[in-house]
C-alpha cells in the first residue's frame, strides 16, 4: 500500500483542486506529514486520508476554517460533541431566520400579484380588517427625508428584535395634516406585521376609504383630493390617520412614475 502521496495525488483522491490543499496548508487546517529534503516536495501520509475526510466534513457542517484548525489541534470525544450541538444550535437558528425570510417572501408576493390581477381605479368605500403595525415616529418636520431616516431606525429595530414583518413598508398621515392639504408631512413610518407583537399599534378595524396612487410620491395631493371628496360626499370623515403602502417602490420599479401607493382613510 502506497504510504504517502504527492499534493497533486491527495487532490485527485479527494476531489479537491491543488489549490486548494495549498491554501489548507498555508491556513494551517491540513498540511502535509513530511518534506523531502532533496527536492523540498512536500507529501501526505496515508492515515491524513482519513484526517482530510474529517475536514471536508467539518466544512459541510459548516464549521469556518479558523474553528476546523482549531478543532483539528485538539480532537476529542468531549470537543467533538461540543461543536456539534453548537453547529444544531447554528442551523437551527439559520433555519428559523430562513423560515422567516420565506414568509416574508411569500407574503411580499402575494401583494404583488393581487396588484396585477385586481387594481380597482377611482376610490373604494368598503369594510377593512384590523392590521397590527410597528412603528416609528417621523422626526419633524416629517418630510421625505424624515421619513426615510424613520424607516431605517424601523427596520433596524425590527431586525433585533425580529418583528414578524413582510418587506412592506409604510407611512401615517395625521388626520389634520390631511384636511391642511399637508398630505407630504407624516408622523409615522411603519411596518405590517404577520401577527401583533408587545407594543405595536393597529390600524382600525371598519369602513375606510381605499385608493391607488400611481406615480410618484410627491403627487399624493391629487389622489388624496379625490378621496376626500368621496369621503365628505358621503357624510364621513376620516379618522386620526391615513395609512399608505408602499407596492410598488425602489425595490421594483426604477422610475418613480411607476410607483404604486395604496392609501387607506379610516373612517368615522
Amino acid at each position: 500500500m502506497r504510504t504517502r502521496f504527492t499534493v497533486g495525488e491527495m487532490a485527485r483522491l479527494s476531489g479537491l483542486s491543488k489549490q486548494t490543499l495549498i491554501f489548507y496548508d498555508r491556513t494551517g487546517v491540513f498540511s502535509p506529514r513530511a518534506v523531502d529534503p532533496s527536492n523540498g516536495y512536500r507529501y501526505y501520509a496515508a492515515e491524513q486520508l482519513e484526517a482530510l475526510d474529517n475536514v471536508l466534513m467539518l466544512k459541510e457542517m459548516g464549521l469556518s476554517l479558523e474553528e476546523i484548525r482549531a478543532f483539528m489541534h485538539e480532537r476529542s470525544g468531549r470537543r467533538a460533541l461540543e461543536v456539534m450541538e453548537m453547529q444544531r444550535a447554528r442551523i437551527r437558528e439559520k433555519m428559523e431566520r430562513l423560515a422567516r425570510i420565506e414568509r416574508r417572501l411569500a407574503r411580499k408576493a402575494g401583494t404583488l400579484r393581487a396588484l396585477e390581477a385586481d387594481r380597482p381605479d377611482g376610490v373604494q368605500i368598503r369594510p377593512m380588517p384590523q392590521d397590527a403595525l410597528a412603528t416609528e415616529p417621523v422626526d419633524a418636520p416629517g418630510g421625505l427625508a424624515e421619513q426615510d431616516v424613520a424607516l431605517k431606525r424601523l427596520l433596524r429595530r425590527a431586525q433585533e428584535m425580529g418583528y414578524p414583518h413582510y418587506y412592506q413598508l409604510g407611512t401615517m398621515v395625521a388626520a389634520q395634516d390631511l384636511l391642511a392639504g399637508r398630505c407630504l408631512r407624516a408622523s409615522y413610518a411603519f411596518l405590517p406585521l404577520d401577527r401583533p407583537v408587545e407594543g405595536c399599534a393597529y390600524r382600525p378595524e371598519g369602513l375606510a376609504a381605499v385608493a391607488y396612487h400611481a406615480g410618484a410620491y410627491a403627487r399624493t395631493q391629487e389622489t388624496y383630493a379625490r378621496m376626500l371628496e368621496q369621503i365628505g360626499q358621503r357624510g364621513l370623515a376620516p379618522m386620526d390617520y391615513a395609512y399608505e403602502y408602499c407596492i410598488l417602490d425602489s425595490l421594483t420599479s426604477a422610475s418613480s412614475d411607476d410607483y404604486v401607493t395604496q392609501i387607506v382613510i379610516p373612517l368615522r
